[in-house]
C-alpha cells in the first residue's frame, strides 16, 4: 500500500469505526430513526449540485450544514448563509450559519436549523353520547430545532478537518424530546490535479426517545470525491464535478452525482440526480454572485423533484467577508 493510500485510510478508519458502533445488529431500516428534519439538505447550493458539496473547498459558512471541515478553507475572516426552504404540505426549513477565522487557533462556526410543521387540527373520537365522525379540539403545533457550535482547523495544505455539537429537540402539541449528536468531517486534497476527497460523519449520537418510544439519530456516513475539469477554483470560468455515496442507517446505501459551473464569476448553473430514493431524483440550481470592495454576496436558488409529492425549492443568501 502506498504512504497516500495509507494516510487515506487512516483518515477514514475512525469514520468507519463510528459508524458500524451503531450497524452491529441486524434490523429493518425504514422507519427506525426520529429528528429526521435533520437529514434534509438546507442550502439552495447543496441542493442544486444534487446535494453533493463536501468535498467543495470553498464553502464558506455553508460547509457548516455539509461538511465542517469546509469551513476554514475560503481564505476569508468571516462568511454568513441564511436559508429557507418550502417542504411538502405547507412545512417549511430554515437554517442560519455564522463563521469566524482566528488565525492561529481555527475557525468558529455557529448554525442553527429550524422545522417548522405549522398549525394542525387536534380531534378526538366521540363517546356513544355524542354525535359526528370526530369532536374538534381546535389546533396544535408541532416543529423541531437545532442549534450547533462547530470548531474546524486546517493542519497543513492538504489536510483540514471539523467538527460540530448539536443540541437538538422535537416538540409535537405537550409532548417533547431533546439530545445532544456531533458531526466529524475530514477534507483531503490528494495532490492530484484538483482531485479533493472527503468523509463526513453527521448526526452521531445517542438513542433519544419520546415518552417511552425510544429511536436511534438519523445518521448518515458520506464519503466524496470533486474536481475541476475546466478551470479552477479561482477562475472566471470553471466547471466541477462531484460524487459522494451515503451510508444512512435508515435507509439502503445512495449515491449522488452533481456539477457545477461558473461563468465569469458571476452567473452559476448547477445539477444534479441523486439514486437510490423512492421520491428524490432530479435537483437543478442557479445563482448571482456580486463582488462588492473584496467582499462576495451570493444568491442561490434550487429546484427538487418528487415523484409524486409536489417538488420542493430553496433560497440561500450567502457573503463573505
Amino acid at each position: 500500500m502506498s504512504n497516500k493510500l495509507k494516510k487515506i485510510y487512516s483518515l477514514l478508519a475512525p469514520l468507519l469505526f463510528l459508524s458500524s458502533l451503531t450497524r452491529a445488529q441486524d434490523f429493518q431500516k425504514i422507519g427506525t430513526t426520529g429528528y429526521v428534519f435533520l437529514e434534509l439538505p438546507v442550502t439552495a447550493r447543496y441542493v442544486g449540485m444534487g446535494e453533493t458539496g463536501i468535498s467543495l473547498p470553498n464553502a464558506s459558512a455553508e460547509g457548516l450544514f455539509w461538511n465542517p471541515a469546509l469551513i476554514p478553507l475560503g481564505g476569508k475572516k468571516a462568511g454568513l448563509a441564511v436559508s429557507h426552504a418550502d417542504w411538502y404540505v405547507e412545512t417549511t426549513l430554515q437554517a442560519f450559519g455564522l463563521i469566524y477565522d482566528i488565525p492561529l487557533l481555527g475557525t468558529l462556526g455557529l448554525q442553527a436549523v429550524n422545522f417548522d410543521f405549522g398549525e394542525i387540527q387536534k380531534t378526538i373520537n366521540p363517546t356513544a353520547s355524542q354525535t359526528g365522525s370526530y369532536i374538534d379540539l381546535g389546533t396544535y403545533t408541532a416543529g423541531a430545532y437545532a442549534i450547533g457550535l462547530s470548531y474546524a482547523r486546517s493542519l497543513t495544505n492538504k489536510f483540514s478537518f471539523g467538527t460540530t455539537l448539536k443540541y437538538v429537540r422535537e416538540t409535537i402539541d405537550i409532548y417533547n424530546s431533546d439530545n445532544v449528536i456531533a458531526d466529524i468531517g475530514f477534507m483531503y486534497f490528494t495532490g492530484f490535479k484538483s482531485l479533493r476527497i472527503a468523509a463526513f460523519l453527521q448526526n452521531f449520537g445517542l438513542e433519544s426517545k419520546y415518552e417511552t418510544e425510544k429511536f436511534k439519530m438519523p445518521q448518515q456516513l458520506k464519503m466524496g470525491i470533486s474536481a475541476e475539469v475546466f478551470g479552477n477554483m479561482e477562475s472566471a470560468n470553471r466547471l466541477t464535478l462531484l460524487a459522494e455515496a451515503i451510508h444512512p442507517n435508515d435507509a439502503n446505501e445512495r449515491i449522488h452525482l452533481g456539477m457545477e459551473a461558473v461563468l465569469y464569476h458571476s452567473v452559476i448553473l448547477r445539477a444534479g440526480y441523486k439514486f437510490g430514493y423512492d421520491e428524490e431524483n432530479l435537483c437543478a440550481g442557479a445563482g448571482l454572485r456580486f463582488d462588492i470592495k473584496g467582499n462576495s454576496l451570493r444568491f442561490d436558488f434550487a429546484y427538487m423533484n418528487h415523484e409524486h409529492l409536489d417538488s420542493t425549492l430553496r433560497y440561500t443568501l450567502a457573503m463573505e467577508l
